[in-house]
Order: C-alpha cells, then structure tokens, then sequence
C-alpha cells in the first residue's frame, strides 16, 4: 500500500467520539469525547441503555492497563511502544479480556495518528493499521454492548475500504458506525464527522460531517449527563472538541460559527490547564485566511485541521 494511500487511514485514528483510554472502568474509555456542549453537565453521569463495557477486574487491575492509562494521559509517545508489548503480551494471556483487547487496538491507532519520526514509514503504518482493525473487531466481538468500539473500528474498516477501492469493507465500517449511532449517539456520531470531513468542501459527502456535527451537538444537549459530552472522564474533552468544530465550520465557510466557537474557548472549563490554548489563538488569528484557502479551488493550501494534525489525541486526552 503507497503512503499517499496509507494516510487515507489517518483521518480515523484518534477521532473516535468519547471518553479516554484512561478513564475508571465506570467511565467512557476512548479517543474523542466529542461534542460541543455546556460545561455545567451534572456530575451523576450516565452512558444510554444497553450500553454497557465488559470490562473485568482482572483487566482493570493488569499491569498493561495501568501502563497504557498513564502513558496515554501523559501523551508520552517514547514509552509508547512498550505499552503496545505490554498489551500485546497480556492478550496473549488473557484473549477473552475486551479491555485489553480495546486498548491494544486503540494504542495503535494512537501510532497512526501521532507517528514518532520512524514510526510514519508505509509498511510500519500500515502495520498499526491492521493491528487496530483486527483487535477492535475482537473487542467488539468479546463486548456486543459496548457500542463505543464502532466509533473507532467504522472509520478503520470505511478508511482501509477506500484505500482498497473495496465496497464491501467501506459497507462494513459505515453499518458498524450506524450501528454505534443508533445505539451511542453521543459518543459514535463524532466519528460520523471523521469519516467525511475531509472531502471535497462542496462535495455532498462534506454535508454529511456538517450534519454529523448538529446531530451530535443535539444529541448531548438531550444527554448532557453523558460522559461522552463533558469533561469529566477526559481531561480536556470539551477544548479538544470544539478546535474540530471549529474547523468544521471553518472548512464550510460559516466564519460566525467558527469565530463563535474558538472566541469561547477560553471560558470552557479545562481552558486554564490546557496545553494548546496556542491553537486557540492561532485559530482566531488567521480565521480569515484559513476560509479562504478553503473557498479557493486549489485543495494543495487547505490548512492543516484538528481531524488530520499530529496532536488530534493530545488535543483531549493529555493532562
């Protein structure tokens, strides 16, 4: 697979909607607790009916979980490969464990999506690639009521099918994600978004993201005690979310919205431990100039957006 092809896949690594690999095993665990919504949401959180993870004290409590927990929350890539070992050699043990089947699954998407120089070669990429699709398939096949999983393995199958040219996977991955939607609005519809943001402005699959994005923002205004729609499993849940909002307005030309969004963040309720309070700054900055590139009809200087950048996970997920 060439790696023009290959960053196809990308776009889904760290977009899946929800809480964080670190989180308490009551809490979402996941890569994008994304939606848009007030930071006032009750603390007595609740996921939907029969949404439920299948999560073991055994796993809860494996030296592997607590690794990849405490190096995903720290965003350390260095110790990132030895998370990747650890989890794989506990799979090995222990097979039927959706949790470390799920996060061995999420750990290498973590690789696709923030590469360390080495890790980024075509082969080693498309290696993380396979890796994540075939453990997010076991943990969804270990766990059936935890619809979170489809949030990530429908952008991995629809972004393996579009490299392939193969119909047959993109079907699979798009049921999967309108599977997680049906069941896990909140959190699976943010991954909806993923799938499409990056094509064509005015192409009518672009439409389908921009829909994604009001339905999801719906959706927590209906659920704010959700998980998937606060801050409270990932630590900057509500920051990370709303730079990709931003950019999807950016990219449909709706300056109000976007400036209305980034002008806001500052008043969110991570704002003041944020690491990327820059990205903020840089957005309203060159607000103007980054929705004409996108009005221009030469996609080769479209900006960089938060679904394709190096720091999509840390943008949430880091302390």
């Amino acid at each position: 697979m060439s790696k023009r092809l290959l960053s196809a896949l990308l776009l889904s690594a760290c977009g899946g909607s929800g809480s964080p690999p670190g989180s308490a095993p009551d809490a979402t665990v996941a890569t994008h607790d994304a939606a848009p919504i007030s930071p006032d949401a009750s603390t007595a959180l609740t996921r939907p009916p029969g949404v439920r993870l299948c999560y073991s004290a055994t796993a809860e409590a494996h030296p592997a979980t607590v690794m990849f927990r405490a190096v995903f929350a720290a965003g350390d890539r260095s110790m990132r490969a030895a998370s990747i070992d650890a989890l794989a050699a506990a799979v090995n043990a222990l097979p039927e464990e959706e949790e470390l089947q799920l996060f061995l699954g999420l750990d290498h998407l973590w690789r696709l999506a923030e590469p360390l120089p080495g890790e980024d070669a075509p082969l080693s990429q498309l290696g993380d690639a396979t890796a994540s699709r075939d453990h997010l398939k076991l943990a969804k096949m270990l766990c059936p009521t935890d619809a979170r999983v489809d949030a990530w393995l429908g952008p991995v199958l629809v972004r393996f099918g579009r490299a392939l040219s193969d119909q047959a996977t993109i079907d699979e991955g798009l049921a999967d994600l309108d599977a997680g939607i049906a069941a896990y609005p909140g959190f699976v519809l943010f991954s909806k978004l993923l799938v499409y943001a990056d094509a064509a402005r005015t192409a009518p699959e672009f439409q389908n993201a921009l829909d994604a994005v009001t339905a999801n923002i719906t959706s927590c205004a209906q659920t704010p005690n959700d998980p998937a729609c606060t801050n409270a499993t990932v630590p900057h849940n509500l920051e990370g979310a709303n730079v990709f909002l931003g950019d999807i307005y950016t990219k449909a030309l709706r300056k109000a919205d976007a400036q209305a969004v980034f002008a806001a963040l500052p008043s969110s309720p991570g704002w003041s431990t944020w690491s990327f309070q820059a990205v903020q700054a840089d957005r309203m900055q060159h607000l103007d100039a980054r929705i004409a590139a996108y009005a221009n009809t030469d996609p080769a200087d479209d900006p960089v957006a938060a679904w394709s950048a190096t720091n999509q996970c840390a943008l949430c997920h880091t302390h």
